[in-house]
């Protein structure tokens, strides 16, 4: 049996990126455990820049000469407020939870591109965004009663801030590269963070030798930054919409399985409710999505084909 080779490097790529993401929630949550949301903040986008400027030494990114001022209004959602939100809402609620609720940002963005983008919808889709929408807010009801809303809270708006700034990305990749904006983000996360954390007056950067700190932040900004930068970029040149989204899927489950496993967290019910309901809608959505443009696009070339 002959085997594909590159079907096998997208997969690796894909199985490289779901289990660098999938366990990044983990890392975040080990290092808040010692330093403030914000303090690890500084750390986190410090370790990514340098990588970003190290590789661009090496020549492996280049940036050309371009108004990068356009990309401002992209920065102030991420990693401004997304991270913010993100960090905070992580060290108020279990890993597991942080990425079911996460695991949504396609649904938000689907729902936010037909309003902003103009981008159409089916109606087939809703079904599927409602299904999602039902997931979080049978895990977001469960913990009402439980008095642990803030950081569901917090993680929705970071689940809205990511939607808005990849729709946003969208809009600028026209001019801009993606690793030109990649390397704008994690120097404006390092002077961003780094400047709070400064002129908070309580700022000690010896708490990066924390063993369980500085693994986190070189996971976080080596890893989970820049590496997997490149294996998205590979895998989306390779894949439809369809397959990468059942990797994103993949990530998921690692997150829910990392909390059980390493942090001791309880897998509950409505855990496992929640996260089969918004799986299942970010499937519905991406598939038949993917499915529309499919169509148009060979309704396009049959239209081409009649006027030849």
């Amino acid at each position: 049996m002959e085997i594909n080779k590159d079907r096998v490097k997208v997969i690796s790529a894909g199985l490289g990126m779901s289990i660098i993401f999938g366990l990044s929630f983990l890392f975040t949550k080990n290092a808040l455990d010692f330093v403030s949301p914000i303090e690890f903040l500084s750390f986190r986008f410090l370790v990514s820049s340098l990588s970003m400027i190290f590789l661009l030494i090496l020549g492996v990114i280049k940036i050309a000469k371009k108004p990068y001022h356009k990309l401002i209004p992209l920065i102030i959602f991420q990693p401004g407020l997304y991270f913010i939100f993100e960090n905070f809402g992580v060290k108020y609620i279990p890993v597991s939870e942080s990425g079911i609720i996460i695991s949504t940002i396609p649904i938000f963005v689907a729902l936010l591109s037909h309003f902003v983008l103009k981008e159409k919808t089916l109606k087939i889709q809703y079904v599927f965004i409602f299904l999602s929408l039902l997931g979080v807010f049978l895990i977001m009801g469960v913990n009402s009663l439980k008095g642990n809303l803030l950081g569901d809270f917090l993680m929705f708006l970071a689940v809205i801030c990511a939607s808005l700034f990849n729709i946003q990305s969208r809009k600028l990749s026209v001019n801009f590269k993606p690793s030109e904006i990649t390397f704008f983000m994690m120097i404006s996360g390092a002077i961003i963070y780094n400047f709070i954390y400064i002129i908070s007056f309580d700022f000690d950067y010896s708490n990066i030798l924390i063993p369980e700190v500085i693994i986190s932040a070189i996971y976080l900004g080596i890893l989970s930054s820049t590496v997997t930068f490149f294996l998205i970029n590979y895998m989306l040149s390779k894949v439809t919409a369809v397959e990468s989204s059942i990797f994103a899927n993949l990530t998921t489950v690692i997150t829910v399985l990392a909390g059980f496993f390493f942090r001791g967290e309880q897998l509950y019910w409505y855990y496992i409710v929640g996260m089969i309901l918004i799986i299942s809608g970010v499937w519905g959505v991406n598939y038949y999505g993917a499915k529309h443009k499919r169509k148009i696009r060979n309704e396009e070339i049959k239209s081409n084909m009649n006027i030849r």
